[in-house]
């Protein structure tokens, strides 16, 4: 993602958006005290697990790096850190955390996918350190990481999007690698990067290959915009995609939300339905700053991150008739994560916060 080389989820708190009003709010916290709550994970025993990006730390420059990000489980009303020292980096306060993005649990392991902020190659300096950008495995208990994909690495080798968007023209890197959503797929896995602006199919021996490649959207700029952007004359900007989230529809195509790129406009993104082999195709429009997708049954759950404002998500249902349902919005604060378990909708809260809670409501 190279839409001003904040953290991918720091740029969110700049967007601004609207929409249709919702109903009351039938929200009801499962679990509070988590640090930048994120994505989360429903395992078959129905316990659910929820990556938290941590609060940073004591090693500070203009942010603060530390080993504070965790794997929280909830089940039976009791939450526990069953993993602990993952690499974050967040503000001076401990809110807008980068770090641990996404997790698929089994046979005891954590699978981690870890977000980076990349620039110039896979030998440019990051603040989470090696670990960055990468696709690890960890026993419980304090983290032991075994890097499994690098994905920095990947994009340094082979840009799929060819440097497609603003470019280092406006102070951004040419090369940018943000690995931010993960689910299981044929045997492996596929992540959604949101700073390469592409779709990744990781293989059960690491191998990776290109699924989907996402285009950029051309939008006007104001004159203040253009000012903001040292470029006072410029008319227009090409705005990344920015893929966030990654869901496997019932008919067995993969489904990505984007977050899109600064200036952030209301409605302008998109959730695509990707199958391998053949281009992307827009499934639904007219969201705004999509942070994750979910499948209840046939219906796709659509969570955006800034639908009110700076900081009022938004969970919309998208009917496959294509009908659309506001199912909560008030008491959603930047929310980060969605997940469904037996009639139950789970949402991470307050998810760029050090403050972040788990809420739960009863799918309609």
């Amino acid at each position: 993602m190279t839409a001003g080389r904040l953290p991918c989820l720091a740029l969110l708190a700049l967007a601004l958006a609207g929409g249709a009003a919702a109903g009351p709010a039938r929200l009801r916290v499962v679990a509070s005290g988590l640090e930048n709550p994120r994505k989360l994970f429903v395992a078959p025993d129905g316990a659910l697990y929820v990556v938290e990006a941590g609060r940073g730390g004591s090693r500070c420059l203009a942010t603060c790096a530390g080993p504070t990000g965790a794997i929280s489980r909830i089940a039976e009303g009791r939450r526990t850190r069953v993993v602990t020292g993952l690499p974050s980096v967040a503000n001076r306060d401990g809110g807008m955390a980068e770090g641990a993005s996404a997790v698929w649990v089994g046979d005891g392991n954590f699978d981690v996918l870890l977000q980076g902020t990349m620039a110039g190659g896979a030998g440019g300096a990051d603040p989470l350190g090696p670990a960055a950008a990468h696709l690890v495995a960890t026993p419980p208990g304090r983290a032991e990481l075994v890097p499994l994909v690098d994905f920095a690495a990947f994009e340094d080798a082979h840009d799929p999007d060819r440097g497609a968007g603003p470019g280092a023209r406006y102070g951004q890197p040419p090369l940018d690698s943000d690995p931010y959503a993960l689910v299981s797929y044929r045997d492996g896995f596929v992540v959604a990067d949101a700073g390469a602006n592409d779709l990744l199919e990781v293989g059960p021996t690491g191998t990776v290959s290109v699924l989907a490649v996402f285009p950029t959207q051309r939008e006007r700029l104001t004159r203040r915009e253009a000012r903001e952007l040292g470029a006072p004359r410029l008319a227009a900007l090409d705005v990344q995609s920015v893929p966030t989230s990654v869901a496997v529809g019932p008919d067995g195509a993969l489904y990505v939300g984007e977050l899109t790129g600064w200036p952030y406009r209301p409605g302008r993104a998109r959730v695509w339905r990707v199958v391998p082999g053949r281009p992307p195709a827009v499934y639904a429009s007219g969201f705004t700053t999509i942070s994750d997708l979910a499948f209840d049954g046939r219906s796709l759950l659509v969570l955006e991150l800034t639908a009110g404002g700076a900081d009022t998500g938004a969970l919309v249902r998208v009917a496959p008739d294509g009908t659309r349902t506001v199912l909560a919005r008030a008491g959603l604060v930047r929310p980060t994560g969605v997940a469904v378990d037996r009639g139950t909708i789970y949402l991470s809260n307050h998810g760029t916060s050090p403050h972040g809670e788990v809420v739960a409501l009863r799918a309609p």
